[in-house]
């Protein structure tokens, strides 16, 4: 006759484990000590065995080590590093240029940004430029300061990686200008000096002109270099000049401090790119 099944219910078998437990809680400590070494004993070599196979099995299924030679990963190390700078140099040059073509829209020419290496404030006022003929800066061409978008000076002379920058404010310059007041259509046409200090002068202008202090004062447009008139500064003095008295003597003030910069944007035109192209 088979044995018959014996079931004992879930909530059967839980109480009478808790119960055993709770027994097992309560024995003394020195007949508790001999019943762990009991355990130990008896399932020991099944301990034994599981550990055994669990150590071969990670040595088994381990990746061997690879190793780098230490002078090839500094070198690795020293490409990734510049790489690196490398990279975050140009997301600030495109960001830059990104904003002076936003706040200046320049359709009509493109934009060289170039880190100032030297400046010169004596008798001349003048800026060395890192960038050169090698990316299209040329003579004549205009540059803006990056701080506020206005035309701080003029490309000189160029070598292949250099260029050499008038500043406004330079004695030696002479560049026509057009005056005129916010809200008013009406200009009037100047040439402007560098007064080879701060500031710059415009003077042989009829005092019959309506020029007060506060009028503003763009570089004039010029066929294949400036096709729209760009901010240089404000009229910051208007009175009878000394010698002439019927003519106006005008201070002009730069917007920006040329020597303050270190990032300046050359104006170069696309027409001077597309007739290279042909």
């Amino acid at each position: 006759m088979a044995a018959r099944k014996i079931h004992v219910a879930p909530g059967t078998l839980f109480l009478a484990l808790l119960i055993a437990g709770f027994i097992l809680l309560w024995l003394p400590q020195s007949l508790t000590y001999h019943l762990n070494f009991l355990f130990l004993r008896v399932f020991d070599p099944l301990l034994r065995l599981g550990r055994q196979v669990e150590i071969e099995g990670s040595r088994t299924h381990s990746a061997p080590q690879e190793s780098i030679d230490p002078a090839e990963y500094y070198k690795l190390k020293k490409a990734y590093e510049n790489l690196s700078i490398q990279y975050q140099t140009l997301h600030r040059d495109y960001e830059k240029l990104s904003r002076i073509r936003k706040e200046v829209p320049l359709p009509w020419a493109g934009l060289v940004l170039a880190q100032i290496t030297s400046s010169t404030r004596g008798a001349r006022h003048e800026l060395i430029l890192n960038r050169g003929a090698d990316h299209g800066v040329a003579t004549g061409q205009m540059v803006l300061s990056e701080s506020s978008d206005s035309v701080i000076g003029i490309v000189q002379e160029a070598s292949a990686r250099m260029a050499r920058i008038r500043l406004l404010t330079d004695s030696a310059q002479n560049l026509e200008v057009r005056i005129r007041r916010n809200g008013s259509d009406r200009e009037y046409i100047g040439r402007l000096t560098g007064d080879g200090k701060n500031a710059c002068r415009i003077s042989l202008l009829s005092r019959d002109y309506d020029i007060r202090p506060g009028d503003m004062v763009f570089a004039a447009a010029r066929p294949g270099v400036l096709e729209t008139p760009l901010v240089i500064g404000e009229c910051s003095q208007v009175r009878p000049d000394d010698e002439h008295p019927l003519l106006w003597d005008i201070s002009v003030k730069p917007f920006d401090d040329a020597f303050a910069q270190t990032v300046v944007a050359v104006i170069v035109p696309l027409t001077t790119e597309f007739e290279k192209k042909k």
